[in-house]
């Protein structure tokens, strides 16, 4: 017990590591009645009473705890939260100054021609707000191709793509997945992912009723889209007829519309050719040629799935 200095009355003020339980000072001096001693590890204050040491005052409890979940929100505290602060400052924190998430993002991905082989660029990036990184993972298909040291940055695809190595290739439309999964030590895993997805060419135009063959529909009007309906799109024939062909897994059409709103699939034939991708494999195509020779300009049709 450290000896700080004594009134003239030899009252002591003293510090102690921990609690004090000698009755002395560290001159061998006897404690008189009224000394005060601090336990510098706590700073918990202590008078003697001339046989013992009792600490001044009593704890206080100033936690903020309770059983039942919050009914509205305040600030940064969201309704259905069940309070449980050690103290009043944790609840202004939480109020005022409320965790703010990070977030993970990564892209370039999009939807290419079935038969083609893709190898992309596909930057990722971390908004670390409140966040601590502990690991950053790219993934394909669920596999880590790369572990980067920087939040930010471009992975450089080395994996060729393409729809028959695709790990879903019996679905309509053939996908990779490439993730950004980060882990952090202060909130949950964070992940954002960007599709490469791949699906055969739909063809739309204008054609004599000899020329209808495959070679000719691969030079018409060529768009790499998923099933949906197709509308507004501009022919523009000189006695010849609309074409629009399309692979035969989107299924049939269920209407037609020409630009007065009337429907006109009837006035259509419906074949089934044998389309070769860009990768030599064939695929199955329904190809949708109007009945009669005819003139038009800019005449929009409708076609529906």
């Amino acid at each position: 017990m450290i000896h700080i200095r004594s009134s003239i009355k030899g009252v002591f003020l003293l510090e102690n590591e921990g609690v004090p339980v000698s009755s002395t000072t560290d001159f061998n001096e006897p404690i008189v009645r009224g000394s005060l001693c601090v336990d510098t590890l706590v700073g918990k204050l202590y008078t003697f009473d001339g046989t013992q040491w009792n600490a001044v005052g009593s704890d206080i409890d100033i936690s903020y705890i309770r059983p039942n979940p919050t009914v509205i929100s305040v600030g940064g505290i969201s309704a259905g939260t069940i309070p449980n602060y050690n103290s009043m400052g944790e609840v202004f924190d939480a109020m005022f100054y409320p965790f703010q998430q990070p977030s993970v993002a990564i892209s370039g991905g999009g939807l290419y021609e079935k038969g083609i082989v893709i190898t992309g660029s596909y930057p990722y990036s971390i908004t670390l707000r409140d966040g601590i990184v502990d690991i950053r993972d790219i993934q394909l298909n669920g596999v880590s191709v790369s572990t980067p040291i920087s939040n930010n940055g471009t992975y450089v695809g080395i994996d060729n793509l393409e729809w028959s190595n695709s790990p879903n290739n019996a679905s309509t439309y053939w996908r990779h997945t490439y993730s950004y999964v980060v882990t952090f030590t202060n909130t949950t895993v964070k992940t954002s992912s960007t599709n490469i997805e791949f699906a055969s060419p739909t063809y739309y135009g204008v054609l004599n009723i000899a020329d209808v063959n495959e070679a000719n529909i691969k030079g018409l009007t060529k768009r790499v889209r998923k099933k949906s309906n197709d509308d507004n799109l501009s022919f523009n024939p000189i006695l010849k007829r609309y074409v629009y062909a399309y692979p035969s897994s989107y299924g049939d059409l269920s209407n037609i519309i020409d630009p007065n709103g009337f429907n006109v699939t009837a006035s259509f034939n419906k074949s089934v050719i044998n389309f070769t991708l860009a990768d030599g494999s064939i695929e199955n195509y329904n190809v949708y040629v109007s009945n009669s020779d005819t003139t038009q300009t800019n005449f929009l049709i409708d076609f529906q799935f």
